[in-house]
């Protein structure tokens, strides 16, 4: 199943390369560069955090001191910031940056809004692990890695080692490998073999897994919370609605001065025309085209009319969500399998959403999936309405982005519309069908 609900941590586009190959990958490398770029950082992290500690301890019990440890409280963000981009350009993992604290006036301000920001006591927290974390996968990792070049090249190097007595009672040059010393051509080339193995294969797993560790940490420590996520995902969404909405206000706005306007002032000047033609005694004949004009463009600016309320309030909700699916399905050019069990009526905006999600999807059933038969259906679970439509069409449906410009169309504007109330939008579509879209809303809208 895709859902269409943004996680916490974005992945980029970073395939892992198959193990045989994994050696020579730049994604190994860069998992590589990460432990060592992120060293000097996490160094100068756990010094702040002695800092920190050493010296806003003491001091806060002050008033200028509580100052001070705000301070130095608010720098562990510096090492939190520089941590996620370097996670973002190497590890190839884009984490969330935790909601901003709220800005206060004055010296009060400035204290309490850092004490009481969660996200701040993490990134203190991540200091000293992060320091312990990366020391311990700098070293493990080149520590590999140097024993696999190491043995791979000992041919070379072992012979300027210094000279020593065996057990046998003989001199000998080179390493020691399990009590034996590695000076002869057969061990040099078992010796390189093992050397090639432990770089090829253990070495990239190793770097790896400890790259996933960093990944592990840095995600949970340094990303928004879950809740701060969702905040931020809903305000986003409810942005784009509210820009959707003024987009379409000024949308109806152009269309009603350029078309129906201008339309209903032709109108009244036919009509006039009319009118001041009676009342000169004119023949009814030369009467009768306006009176034709007049109806045909009155009919004309109700179709626009009609047009420009289309995707507003259909009344048919006024009669409650069950009549407005039972209307809805009844257009659609092939059999609907319709089940609706509510114990209680959701707010309007919920049954707006609900009416026009389900008439979208069996709208794009009909023109796109070309199914021949669908199933919906609408339950309460837990205190929120779950909408699930099935038909057996072609599948391959998915959330394509908006055109760049905060247009959405088709399941983006479904899913914003669910996004803006808190709701999610899951796509369960392989290709050949059959489709599942199901849409979770709470009962009422968030004011």
């Amino acid at each position: 199943m895709l859902s269409a609900v943004s996680p916490r941590s974005t992945p980029l586009a970073l395939k892992r390369p198959r193990w045989v190959l994994a050696a020579f990958s730049p994604l190994t490398w860069r998992e590589f560069a990460f432990h060592a770029a992120h060293l000097p950082i996490a160094v100068a992290g756990l010094l702040w955090f002695s800092v920190a500690v050493a010296v806003g301890l003491p001091v806060g019990v002050t008033w200028v001191g509580l100052v001070v440890s705000a301070f130095l409280l608010a720098g562990c963000g510096w090492f939190a910031s520089a941590t996620r981009k370097l996670s973002r350009r190497l590890l190839g993992q884009a984490v969330d940056v935790p909601r901003k604290h709220d800005l206060k006036p004055g010296a009060v301000g400035y204290v309490t809004s850092r004490f009481s920001h969660a996200a701040t006591w993490r990134a203190l927290a991540f200091l000293p692990v992060s320091f312990a974390l990366t020391v311990a996968t700098f070293c493990i990792s080149i520590g590999v890695l140097v024993a696999a070049l190491g043995a791979i090249t000992h041919s070379v190097w072992g012979q300027y080692l210094p000279e020593q007595i065996g057990n046998d009672g003989q001199p000998h040059r080179g390493a020691q490998f399990l009590g034996e010393f590695v000076d002869t051509v057969p061990l040099q080339v078992g010796f390189a073999v093992l050397g090639l193995a432990l770089f090829l294969f253990v070495w990239p797993s190793v770097n790896h897994g400890l790259s996933s560790l960093q990944r592990v940490v840095i995600r949970s420590m340094l990303g928004a919370s879950r809740a701060e996520a969702r905040l931020t995902e809903v305000t986003r969404s409810r942005a784009a609605v509210v820009q959707n909405a003024d987009d379409t206000l000024r949308r109806i706005e152009r269309e009603l001065h350029d078309g129906t306007q201008a339309r209903l002032v032709g109108l009244a000047m036919t009509l006039g025309d009319a009118r001041d033609r009676l009342q000169h005694g004119a023949e009814p004949g030369v009467i009768a085209p306006l009176v034709d004009q007049a109806h045909s463009s009155t009919r004309e600016a109700l179709v626009e009319l009609r047009e420009l309320a289309r995707g507003m309030h259909p009344p048919v909700l006024d009669d409650g969500l069950e009549s407005a699916l039972i209307s809805a399905c009844s257009r659609v050019p092939f059999p609907v399998n319709l089940e609706v069990s509510l114990i209680f009526r959701p707010s309007t905006v919920i049954e707006s959403i609900a009416y026009f999600s389900v008439l979208e999807l069996l709208t794009n059933a009909s023109k796109h999936a070309r199914a021949t038969q669908a199933r919906v259906t609408v339950s309460e679970r837990s205190g929120r309405i779950e909408l699930e439509v099935r038909d057996n069409g072609r599948g391959g449906a998915f959330v394509s982005p908006g055109d760049g410009a905060g247009h959405q169309t088709g399941l983006a504007g479904l899913l914003e519309r669910a996004r803006s109330v808190d709701g999610t939008l899951d796509v369960n579509s392989p290709a050949g069908g059959p489709t599942l879209i199901t849409i979770s809303l709470p009962a009422a809208a968030a004011s």
